[in-house]
């Protein structure tokens, strides 16, 4: 009889306060992931800005990423991750900016920028009780994917305005390369990622009383979230029009090449940022 009882205790615990346990150990560990990304955007963020005032480059900083989530001793294994560095140039995650602009002392003649750079750095939780998902830096954004959607959680660095419906806008962009060693860590221990700034370059384009149309092209595979994000937002852009022949801009996406495509028609100021940034991942 007392055996019998802790069987039945003993089956109570494993199939009802185990599954409930590890869902909230799994679901801790995806905040603790959003945490940690977001503070590796915050320190990319920052060294941009401290490259821009202090004209230095040589600066670099550090964030851990937590891979796995915690288990249960004796009933329950820790949960691992995955953690996967993919620098730009292997062709899951890039962005092109493309534009032509008027140089003032020659109008005739239209030097063009055809700039392509990327990367990303992904985090994949292959969570056992709670929804799987994968949390990704790229393009200065913060990205969370799982299997019925994805979203942007961190906004990337553009900046749209337009003072009048008939004025040109004035556009911000900073373009964030990273570079380095393609480099996969999988566990439930902690990784560090090391954040090397290597070059910052700052330009400003006025293309006087004319208009260039600026194309920024993403290739990713959270291409639903960027098309989502890039919506919502240009419709938030007080006095943007995206009707008509005189329209502001267009944004499309093609699913079978993973790509989310925005044309910025009506641009006069353009500031342009690109940074690149060197990542290295380690165990901690």
């Amino acid at each position: 009889m007392a055996l019998l009882v802790f069987l039945t205790f003993l089956t109570l615990f494993t199939n009802s306060y185990v599954p409930v346990w590890m869902i909230d150990n799994e679901r801790s560990h995806m905040n603790q992931a959003m945490d940690q990304f977001g503070g590796i955007k915050g320190k990319v963020d920052d060294l941009v800005v401290m490259a821009q005032v202090t004209g230095r480059t040589d600066l670099n900083m550090y964030g851990p990423v937590t891979l796995g989530a915690n288990g249960i001793p004796v009933f329950a294994s820790p949960t691992a991750g995955e953690l996967i560095y993919s620098p730009y140039g292997l062709g899951n995650s890039s962005v092109r900016l493309n534009f032509t602009y008027a140089l003032p002392t020659n109008p005739i003649k239209h030097p063009g920028i055809n700039d392509m750079s990327g990367g990303m750095i992904q985090l994949y939780a292959p969570n056992r009780y709670y929804v799987q998902q994968w949390v990704a830096y790229e393009n200065g954004a913060i990205l969370v994917k799982q299997l019925d959607g994805q979203i942007i959680r961190g906004v990337p660095s553009l900046d749209i305005q337009k003072q009048a419906i008939t004025s040109r806008m004035n556009v911000s962009w900073t373009q964030i390369a990273l570079i380095g060693i393609n480099s996969t860590l999988a566990g439930t221990s902690t990784a560090g990622v090391n954040i090397d700034m290597i070059y910052l370059d700052s330009q400003s384009y006025d293309n006087g009383s004319k208009v260039m149309p600026v194309t920024l092209t993403f290739k990713t595979l959270y291409r639903q979230a960027w098309f989502n994000y890039l919506t919502t937002y240009l419709d938030g852009v007080t006095n943007i029009n995206n009707t008509g022949p005189t329209k502001d801009y267009s944004i499309t996406q093609d699913a079978s090449k993973n790509t989310v495509t925005l044309v910025l028609y009506n641009v006069g100021f353009f500031n342009y940022n690109k940074a690149i940034m060197q990542m290295t991942v380690n165990l901690a």
